[in-house]
């Protein structure tokens, strides 16, 4: 119930499930319950169902749980801690797995520096893609337990008869199963996860899912440099207020046009103060995704608006860099440069979208680092130093060159497909 990033603990683990297409849970409560019914009720605010049972003997340990929701499963289903939290790609990997009709599977992370506290986390042994051992008190172990299973209804025999011997963790059942070779270890292959037992986990989960918005496709200035302040931002000022990512977009666009005006004037400290603004909005630019991908709101809309947004900033900044050098040094030749800048960005989104269009591919080709995190640090820099004219000729240079490399590559790929 404790609060990460904007949402309870409990809250980003069914949304997190709910992006791998989980749709029903069936939520054991006991200490507390009504604190948690409360606050999820149905799940319909959510877009899931929720079922609730109580665990009356909720003193005991967590096998004692998993029974209690025995009669709602009859096929494998996904069996997940109420506060570990975890990335989408692991839950929604470890469900392709093909299992027997017996077998269970449990999320493996077999990086030993990858948690806040090794010493209550349950260490496991695994051979040949199978758990062999596990138990938090292991000296020799090659894997932690996320908490994190694809199970069997057939667990549920092996809880019966671990608790029967009083031995009532889900550990223990597992045990039972590791005996009879029936649990599978899947490795989640470094993606994040976290226990979030204390306060000092909450903080460690904190910056781990904050240090996992960084995207694939991010350029070199924003693994760098931007995330990083971003993050920040985010987490310390953003993150707990119901701003949406839209209005983020939305002051993005200000904020440019503020900057535009600053670079119009041409002159020092104007054109310094909107080249230091330039970099300040590639920076901002992100948080509205961050925002998106921390509680969950991220929908098309919102990322075709961002996009159409980006090119008015990039457009805003150029144009108010074009006519502050205009107006304080009279040569016109500003003016071409500048326009074909516009131009040759326009092709830039224009030409993978064509692309796609006509083969139902993406045009994979990049041969240099030139995304719009690069663009908008060689444009801050030209306003920084003064150097306006010469930075859009580099940007225009780097462009068009990326234009011509883009047309040679799609037409060789083109007669490829068609033998021509």
């Amino acid at each position: 119930m404790l609060p990460l990033l904007g949402l309870k603990v409990i809250e980003r683990i069914i949304l997190t499930a709910k992006e791998t297409g989980i749709s029903e849970f069936v939520i054991v409560t006991g200490y507390e319950g009504k604190s948690i019914r409360d606050l999820l009720k149905s799940g319909e605010k959510y877009g899931v169902s929720i079922t609730y049972v109580e665990n009356k003997n909720w003193e005991k340990a967590n096998g004692i749980s998993t029974l209690r929701a025995k009669q709602f499963f009859n096929k494998h289903f996904v069996l997940l801690m109420s506060d570990h939290i975890f990335s989408v790609d692991s839950l929604r990997r470890i469900q392709r797995l093909k299992l027997k009709a017996d077998e269970s599977a449990l999320a493996v992370d077999k990086n030993l520096s990858s948690v806040n506290d090794a010493s209550d986390t349950t260490k496991v042994v695994v051979k040949n893609n199978r758990v062999v051992s596990l138990n938090k008190n292991l000296v020799d172990y090659n894997a932690f337990d996320t908490g994190m299973f694809v199970c069997s209804p057939y667990v549920f025999k092996a809880l019966e008869r671990s608790t029967k011997n009083n031995k009532n963790s889900l550990s223990d059942g597992m045990r039972v199963l590791v005996k009879e070779e029936k649990l599978r270890a899947f490795d989640i292959r470094n993606n994040f996860w976290a226990d979030c037992d204390t306060y000092s986990d909450l903080k460690f989960a904190e910056k781990g899912l904050i240090k996992s918005l960084t995207k694939p496709a991010d350029g070199i200035v924003s693994k760098v440099l931007n995330r990083n302040v971003s993050g920040l931002i985010t987490r310390k000022f953003l993150i707990n207020t119901p701003i949406t990512p839209n209005a983020i977009t939305v002051f993005t666009l200000l904020l440019a046009l503020v900057t535009a005006w600053l670079l119009a004037k041409g002159v020092y400290p104007w054109i310094f103060i909107g080249g230091l603004l330039i970099q300040f909005v590639s920076i901002i630019d992100g948080c509205d995704g961050e925002i998106a991908r921390l509680k969950f709101l991220k929908n098309k809309w919102g990322a075709f608006f961002d996009a159409v947004i980006d090119k008015y900033v990039d457009t805003a900044i150029i144009a108010g860099m074009a006519y502050g050098y205009w107006t304080t040094t009279q040569n016109i030749i500003i003016l071409p440069v500048s326009l074909f800048v516009v131009l040759t960005l326009i092709l830039d989104g224009y030409m993978p979208n064509k692309y796609k269009v006509l083969t139902n591919k993406k045009l994979r080709w990049m041969r240099i680092p030139l995304k719009r995190d690069m663009r908008l640090l060689i444009l801050a820099l030209g306003a920084i130093t003064n150097q306006v004219l010469f930075s859009l000729l580099i940007l225009l240079l780097l462009l068009n060159y990326m234009v011509v490399a883009r047309l040679v590559s799609v037409k060789s790929l083109l007669a490829d497909s068609t033998g021509k």
